[in-house]
């Protein structure tokens, strides 16, 4: 499933009617790469362009990022490949009659640095959507992990 599928699915108004398990599906495919470097392109679909939306990462800086450039920019500079996949349920929740959708749902992080290193992770995602047109965007997002979650790292040389 693309982006752009998944805008039609937001183009309907109601957000009741958006398969958001879908949308959250295309998102990580989006984000998952074997050339270390994700789909920027199609991310930039799902991200409000303004300056002023912060995106926080499970990786740092702790302050997020400013904006989607500055991720596009500053993210897994040494990274490998990463693999994002949806492990449950997306729970969403209309806000200020429809304007506003806040999503959550888990997933499972798989990082590779170019030193060796190596990350498995569990952890959840909440991200806030706004209505802009005939679509929805995501203006603020924050994972995090599960304390007492599967959290793992490797060494390979």
């Amino acid at each position: 499933m693309t982006h752009r599928t998944s805008r039609s699915l937001g183009s309907e108004i109601a957000p009741r009617s958006i398969d958001w398990n879908a949308v959250a599906d295309a998102f990580c495919a989006a984000w998952t790469s074997d050339e270390g470097r994700p789909d920027f392109e199609t991310l930039s679909q799902f991200y409000a362009q303004d300056a002023d939306i912060v995106i926080f990462d499970t990786l740092p800086p702790l302050e997020g990022f400013s904006g989607f450039d500055d991720l596009r920019l500053s993210i897994y500079q040494e990274l490998e490949s990463l693999a994002v996949r949806r492990t449950g349920d997306v729970l969403a929740k209309s806000l200020a009659s429809g304007a506003v959708v806040a999503t959550a749902y888990p997933f499972h992080l798989s990082y590779r640095f170019a030193d060796g290193r190596s990350y498995e992770i569990d952890a959840r995602i909440t991200e806030t959507w706004e209505r802009r047109g005939d679509t929805y965007l995501i203006v603020q997002e924050h994972p995090s992990t599960v304390y007492g979650g599967n959290v793992s790292q490797s060494q390979t040389k």
